[in-house]
């Protein structure tokens, strides 16, 4: 009887490991990062940042692009084309850090592009922002605070500028940087290319 007993004991552990570890992350996209209210308020911002800019006459607009010239050839290598001499403060972040807390701690799959903090001599990287398109936080003002995900790979995971799929335990945890700051912090476990599938 004790033999018995012990089969389904261990059994029944295995079968909940099975269960464990055989759970699929939630698929999640962009607009599931953003509460409901949080739409509104980022619509208002940009209402308000577009109507506090005043058009230049094309002479003031030639007069400043002219000023803003770097001397002597100082052009700083790799630069913006529209930023030669990198003087140009960060753009302005719109949006909040409110978040969707029912998301804290949930194992997620998101689709994004990555913006790297730096890359080693391999192409790699262990902590990265992802971001709902290309380019944002580098040729675009970043998203709002709750629209990037702060990564963290334990191992450097490669680089590339393609859309990828990422898996992790996500937090609503912040983090500050001036490529653009996140309401969101994923701690990755799985990186892939993305399909459509």
């Amino acid at each position: 009887m004790k033999l018995l007993l012990a089969v389904f004991v261990a059994l029944g552990f295995s079968s909940v490991g099975a269960f464990v570890s055989a759970a699929e992350p939630e698929v999640i996209y962009w607009e599931d990062l953003m509460p409901p209210e949080g739409l509104k308020a980022l619509e208002e911002a940009y209402a308000a940042a577009a109507g506090a800019a005043e058009p230049l006459s094309e002479v003031d607009q030639a007069q400043s692009d002219i000023s803003d010239l770097p001397e002597d050839g100082d052009i700083i290598p790799g630069a913006d084309p529209d930023d030669p001499t990198g003087s140009k403060p960060p753009a302005t972040q719109f949006g909040t850090f409110d978040v969707v807390e029912e998301l804290n701690g949930k194992t997620i799959r998101i689709p994004g592009f990555m913006v790297p903090f730096d890359i080693n001599q391999m192409n790699e990287v262990t902590e990265f922002l992802l971001v709902p398109y290309f380019g944002a936080c580098i040729h675009v003002p970043p998203p709002p605070p709750n629209q990037i995900v702060y990564v963290t790979a334990e191992d450097a995971v490669p680089f590339g500028w393609e859309p990828v799929w990422l898996e992790g335990v996500l937090e609503t945890k912040t983090h500050m940087n001036q490529l653009g700051s996140a309401a969101y912090t994923l701690n990755l476990t799985k990186m892939e290319p993305y399909s459509d599938g």
